[in-house]
Formats: structure tokens, sequence, C-alpha cells
């Protein structure tokens, strides 16, 4: 059961649509999910990681783009 005041228009919003394809990648030393945005980018989606500094690192934030080689 949800309680809200937030209209369920609102929050069933997107939950027919496929998820975007994520990987799981190693940058930087911090293990991460991302979803590859082409041209060795991806969004960073979550970040997988035992140490907190990781989550502190602002190049690491959730909706960031991190370049691979």
């Amino acid at each position: 059961m949800l309680y809200t005041v937030v209209p369920i228009d609102d929050v069933l919003e997107g939950m027919e649509e496929e998820p975007a394809p994520t990987m799981e990648l190693i940058v930087g030393g911090v293990l991460m999910e991302l979803e590859p945005q082409g041209d060795f980018q991806a969004k960073v989606v979550r970040i997988i990681s035992s140490d907190p500094q990781d989550y502190l690192a602002s190049q690491h934030q959730p909706g960031s783009i991190v370049r691979w080689t």
C-alpha cells in the first residue's frame, strides 16, 4: 500500500518503459553501474563501493558523465 499526496499518474509514470541497458565497470578504481552514452562515455547510475569516500567524490555522483579509455 502506498500513501502519498502525489497523484497516482505521477507515481506510476514511466513504469511501462523498458529500463536503459547498464553495465558495471571499474572507473578510477571505483566499481560503478553505468549507462553507456557512446564514444567511451557513460552516465553514472550508481556507485557500488564499500568506501564512503567514493560517494563524496563529485566525479562519481549519479548523473555525471565519465570517460574511460
